[in-house]
């Protein structure tokens, strides 16, 4: 009786991932999570009303149900479904209520407990796995001091086989309900992902050919505009000349919008040029060209390297990476702040890191960096991270941020490392020539 009980259950908790991923999937994020939990809360109360009861005890998959509340809908959610819990099953049954509050607690408690290991699981198996594992803890401790107090009211005596088959179908019952019920979500998650990748996709493939067919059109007329100023600005003097000057600023910040679209619509890279390019030399010329900028902001910008490593890069265009990323910390620091590069060696890899000490980002603002058109600045157009995330990743490399408000942001670009190479000998050759 207990099996077709506890199976009947297992559609119960899936009905609630089921009816999300089949009604529901065009809502916002915020929305579905919400959705998600509120039917897991009623699939939680259902377990529990239509539970298997005997003896006193009552076994149900309502365990599952607040793991998945946990992992799936933050911790905020989890409680209150954990919250809804204790006060069903105060209203079913308060005689034995203690043994029902303190299993409930204690899966609340370690759903908490692990929820950050869980969200830093990667692949879909692995969560499933952690899952599994772990909703097998309450199963086993349900199951064992259950036993505990049947034995102790005397009625375990004559019904050991018979509990221990209620044991081992409860703790299989809850391995196969949480492994469905991970195995839907992450279908579900997945399928959101690809849907999101797709939107981007088409959104970048439009703006590609928008920057790519005005860019072009654009910049040569500006171009012709601004020799002309540059010619008329010799002849000028007194407060002209210095309208001359504010014409010829904007025109060149108009231009350096227009490279940044046609960047991001055609970058200028390809295998030909991509060559062993030696780290700190660059970051050097870097910092000789931004160290002027960072006087004038009153921002102190410091560099910190090790020996000598090489990457295969366009050299032009790892430079306008480091620029652009260097010259918004600088501009994100507040005067007397601190911005700091540091070169360092992981086993095969690169890591350049830019620090600062300025006013950080929220956890949303962090979210939505690299989103085209996204900018924390007033008079940003969000392309040049953008274009800088899309040429460290065909350059093979990674681009992470990390950053909390008040606090500062730290920005990681890693590039595989280049070792025994003929371009890597050759620039060592010519190095060592010019000492």
């Amino acid at each position: 009786m207990i099996a077709e009980k506890l199976l009947l259950h297992v559609l119960i908790v899936l009905m609630p991932i089921l009816v999300v991923s089949f009604f529901l999937t065009d809502r916002k994020e915020k929305q579905l999570k919400r959705s998600l939990v509120t039917l897991l809360t009623v699939a939680a109360v259902f377990c529990m009303v239509f539970a298997f009861e005997e003896k006193g005890l009552h076994w149900d998959l309502r365990y599952v149900l607040i793991v998945l509340a946990f992992f799936y809908g933050g911790l905020k959610a989890g409680w209150i479904l954990c919250g809804v819990v204790l006060l069903t099953r105060a209203l079913i049954d308060f005689d034995s209520f203690f043994i029902g509050f303190v299993m409930i607690l204690i899966t609340a408690l370690l759903s908490h407990f692990f929820y950050h290991s869980y969200q830093h699981k990667v692949q879909k198996w692995d969560r499933v796995r952690f899952s599994i594992r772990l909703v097998l803890w309450p199963g086993i401790i349900i199951v064992v001091s259950m036993g505990i107090y049947l034995k102790i009211i005397g009625d375990l005596q004559t019904t050991v086989g018979h509990y221990a088959t209620y044991g081992l179908v409860f703790t299989s019952t809850l391995v196969i309900a949480m492994g469905f019920a991970t195995l839907l979500l992450e279908q579900l998650l997945e399928r959101e992902r690809l849907q999101e990748e797709m939107r981007r996709a088409v959104k970048m493939n439009a703006i590609s050919e928008l920057a790519a067919s005005i860019a072009h059109e654009v910049r040569n007329p500006l171009t012709v505009v601004k020799g002309f100023l540059q010619l008329l600005e010799r002849d000028e003097k007194g407060k002209k000349k210095e309208y001359f000057s504010i014409a010829l600023t904007e025109m060149q910040r108009a231009e350096e919008i227009i490279n940044d679209y046609l960047n991001f619509a055609k970058p200028q890279y390809g295998s030909s040029s991509i060559r062993a390019v030696e780290v700190n030399q660059v970051v050097k010329e870097i910092i000789s060209i931004l160290t002027p900028y960072a006087l004038k902001e009153n921002v102190e910008l410091t560099t910190e390297a090790s020996r000598d490593m090489f990457v295969h890069a366009d050299r032009n265009q790892l430079k306008q990476v480091l620029i652009n990323l260097i010259k918004n910390a600088i501009e994100a620091t507040p005067k007397k702040g601190k911005v700091k590069l540091h070169i360092e060696e992981d086993c095969t890899l690169v890591k350049i890191t830019i620090t600062d000490t300025g006013k950080g980002m929220s956890a949303e603002q962090l979210a939505n960096v690299g989103t085209l058109f996204y900018s924390t600045k007033e008079t940003g157009t969000g392309l040049g991270t953008k274009v800088s995330f899309r040429i460290i990743e065909e350059m093979g490399g990674t681009l992470r941020f990390e950053s909390k408000l008040h606090a500062g942001t730290k920005v990681t670009i890693i590039m595989p490392q280049v070792f025994n190479n003929e371009e890597v000998g050759e620039l060592i050759e010519k190095r060592t020539g010019t000492q």
